[in-house]
């Protein structure tokens, strides 16, 4: 009689660093919002709220992956464990990242470039007052 396999849970540790920035990575976002968690296809479970650092930077936390020697055995799950990372700050558009692979041993840092909101709040407007030009109007330079 062949009983049910059982899934090994996950034995080893690996380590996440978020860093948000804007303008194409070149100014640190200061108290950014980061959410990470755990999906599979039953739950989401939230497993650390953080903030950024004045550098952009989240404290490095620890997550579990698969140990790294269970990657050596053919056809077995992946050799990494995967998680979202939500990352927000008032006034920029907030971004999400699915399926962030977190090995055994290693530190993921995450980067996300977040986009600051027009003024006017609304994303991809544009503003409205300037002349309306019709057919053989002169530009009025």
């Amino acid at each position: 009689m062949n009983e049910p396999m059982e899934i090994p849970r996950p034995s080893g540790t690996g380590f996440l660093v978020v860093h948000a920035t804007t303008a194409s990575s070149a100014i640190p976002l200061r108290d950014a919002q980061v959410t990470v968690s755990y999906s599979n296809d039953e739950q989401s479970d939230v497993i650390f709220e953080l903030r950024t650092d004045r550098d952009g930077k989240t404290p490095r936390v620890a997550l579990p992956a698969p140990a790294r020697a269970d990657s050596q055995r053919p056809g077995g799950a992946p050799p990494f464990a995967t998680y979202t990372i939500a990352v927000s700050l008032k006034g920029y558009r907030s971004a999400v990242y699915n399926r962030v692979p977190i090995f055994d041993g290693i530190t993921a840092i995450q980067q996300a470039d977040l986009i600051p909101v027009p003024e006017n709040g609304t994303p991809d407007s544009f503003t409205t007052e300037r002349p309306e030009l019709f057919e053989n109007t002169p530009p009025a330079l």
